[in-house]
């Protein structure tokens, strides 16, 4: 999996990816638990709810973040780039820079505080970059992205909720997963009336 770890004075491209039926899609959200050097996704909302449940209890704190996962481009590959928060405002707040023939990019700023990296200063910058294909064919564009593009959804199937589901009981202390499931399970039955 190509991953690009952010560096002070990076110039980011941000590309859209391809979704296994051609669809556009410019980052994909994702909450994250990080857990004994494994990090394991969810995206149906279970990881959130477990730490909620767990914080009402004190016992037990479940790290988890949420990411906001894209295509870019460095030194004329595609690599995943994955941003909190603060990258990801940015961003939001300027639609231009994901516009794929504008010249707009993330220009990164990296300071650190208390071990942390953060990216408050980073900002957004006109820069001319050189595109791997002609820019004005949609399907060149679509044809280059799906066949470089790191896959995303199958580093997220190989490393979801329910692969590293034995690590989160252990971590845990029990089977929170599966609880939550099963009261879901429940209440839809008793709205169907069963």
């Amino acid at each position: 999996m190509r991953i690009h770890k952010l560096e002070d004075g990076d110039i980011i491209k941000i590309l859209p990816m391809v979704g296994s039926n051609n669809e556009i899609i410019m980052f994909k959200q994702l909450d994250a638990a990080h857990i004994s050097n494994s990090i394991i996704f969810d995206t149906k909302g279970y990881l959130k709810r477990i730490s909620y449940e767990l914080s009402r209890t004190g016992k037990v704190k479940l790290p988890i973040s949420t990411r906001y996962y894209m295509n870019i481009l460095v030194d004329g590959e595609i690599r995943l780039l994955h941003v909190g928060r603060t990258l990801f405002n940015l961003i939001s707040n300027n639609p231009e820079v994901l516009d794929i023939k504008s010249d707009y990019q993330l220009n990164i700023v990296k300071e650190e505080k208390m071990g942390y990296p953060i990216y408050d200063k980073s900002t957004v910058i006109k820069s001319q970059w050189t595109t791997p294909v002609y820019i004005n064919s949609e399907e060149e564009w679509l044809n280059w992205i799906k066949s470089n593009q790191p896959d995303l959804f199958n580093h997220v199937n190989n490393n979801s909720i329910f692969v590293h589901k034995q690590l989160l009981i252990d971590y845990l202390g029990k089977d929170m997963l599966s609880e939550l499931i099963s009261d879901d399970r429940q209440k839809k039955l008793e709205g169907l009336g069963v």
